[in-house]
């Protein structure tokens, strides 16, 4: 009859005999992987911090130019300043002038001329109205006076003096239109201030 100690169970073996006893402990062993982890995960925050580097650079350099290109063209800005204005003022100073002109030729077209106005508007002027300015400006004559009469009937007058302009000979078939265009109080002489304007009928 067999031993019963033969029958005990013994661990089967993987592959053959060693040599020599196995006193390895595998988990106090260091990683022998090729490449580690570790190393991947470090490479990876390296390249992303190296692009938000170079990206801000980028930026850096774009701000900078852009700066470069603004101080230019304020400088630019600053030496056409006094050149600028000077044509701003020789252009006003040709609208006037060109205005004048304007103004002048129309004056000489007019069938009426100045000296036949000034005769007979002497001719038919009240006693109580007294013409301060005439402005000729083109196709409008517009005349400032004051009335001396007494303030009650001033404004009377005034009208009546508008309607003589209108039914005058030489001035009736002139003008389109004849109009008080203001009636007002001098505060400082107390006498009634008038505006008369008188505008030329347009050319048939």
């Amino acid at each position: 009859m067999p031993s019963k100690l033969n029958k005990k169970n013994k661990p089967a073996s993987s592959g053959p005999p060693a040599w020599h006893p196995d006193f390895r402990n595998d988990e106090r062993l260091p990683d022998m992987k090729v490449v580690r982890t570790a190393f991947f995960v470090n490479a990876v925050v390296a390249l992303i911090a190296a692009g938000a580097f170079l990206a801000f650079f980028i930026q850096e350099i774009k701000l900078h130019n852009l700066r470069a290109q603004i101080s230019e063209w304020t400088d630019q800005i600053e030496s056409n300043r006094i050149p600028s204005a000077a044509a701003v003022r020789k252009f006003k100073e040709f609208q006037a002038q060109e205005k004048q002109l304007k103004e002048a030729v129309d004056f000489m077209a007019t069938d009426l001329k100045a000296s036949e106005f000034l005769w007979q508007l002497g001719v038919i002027l009240p006693r109580d109205i007294i013409i301060d300015t005439i402005d000729w400006r083109g196709e409008i004559i517009t005349m400032r006076g004051t009335v001396t009469g007494a303030p009650d009937e001033a404004s009377g007058f005034a009208s009546a003096f508008v309607e003589l302009l209108e039914e005058d000979e030489m001035f009736g078939p002139l003008f389109g239109s004849v109009a008080l265009t203001n009636l007002a109080k001098n505060p400082t002489t107390g006498l009634l201030a008038i505006e008369i304007q008188m505008t030329f009928k347009e050319e048939e």
